[in-house]
């Protein structure tokens, strides 16, 4: 497997979907609709070029369970005019996002940890600081209490109320960071980068050897904040969404 295809695999079980099953030799990924990227079908080191008739095989999958079919296609793997085939049966490509990363060394261990908390209440802490609320925050809730690897549920607070939340998540010596957010009326005071730190400094303390992240390719601040973070882009993911 290539360190990209184990990327992607650690990544995997780090954002964990409800349900998951292999077709063709791509990873098909269903959490009723929460995120296109538990709701898609990801190519593994083993995929396929897909016929007419196994796309469509794929589709009625996620027809079946009522979601939308998504494929997430990245810019390092196959197959080669999937993603042409895919725009001419009328799919819409949306949300470039990169995935950036770092090695980690014993520097980063000097770091404070961060204060930590349970899926719960970190969850309501990071409906508070993104403004992200609605019913689909409960299946949100589901995924992050089957995680099976070693998480850290970070929180930093002001004046006694939440003010940047994250989360870590160790898979095969790699640290996935995902959920990163803070309080708009607090933004630009390094809270951010304080937090993603304390995060890294666990991480290593646990025994990654790297950290990595994903970030849509939009979002300017985010990307520069990470790169002064030691982040550099690695590869980019997209998705083909069907209408």
């Amino acid at each position: 497997m290539s360190p990209l295809h184990a990327l992607e695999t650690a990544a995997f079980a780090a954002w964990p979907s409800l349900e998951h099953e292999d077709l063709f030799g791509w990873h098909l990924r269903y959490a009723q609709g929460y995120t296109k990227r538990a709701n898609s079908a990801n190519a593994t080191a083993a995929a396929q070029d897909l016929s007419r008739a196994q796309i469509e095989a794929i589709e009625a999958r996620f027809t079946a369970r009522g979601l939308r079919p998504i494929f997430r296609l990245t810019s390092f793997a196959g197959p080669e005019g999937l993603d042409d085939e895919l725009a001419a049966r009328g799919y819409q490509h949306v949300d470039t996002s990169l995935v950036m990363h770092r090695p980690l060394s014993s520097a980063d261990a000097t770091a404070p940890q961060p204060a930590t908390t349970n899926a719960a209440p970190w969850l309501e802490a990071f409906q508070s600081v993104s403004g992200k609320l609605g019913p689909e925050q409960a299946i949100h809730l589901q995924m992050l209490q089957t995680i099976q690897h070693p998480s850290a549920f970070a929180l930093l607070e002001r004046n006694g109320r939440p003010a940047a939340c994250g989360l870590g998540v160790l898979v095969d010596g790699q640290l996935g960071l995902f959920d990163i957010a803070t309080d708009a009326t607090l933004r630009r005071r390094g809270l951010a980068s304080e937090l993603c730190n304390s995060l890294l400094a666990w991480g290593r303390a646990q025994g990654a050897q790297s950290a990595y992240l994903q970030v849509t390719g939009t979002n300017a601040g985010a990307i520069k904040l990470y790169e002064v973070l030691g982040f550099g882009e690695v590869y980019r993911y997209w998705y083909r969404v069907k209408e």
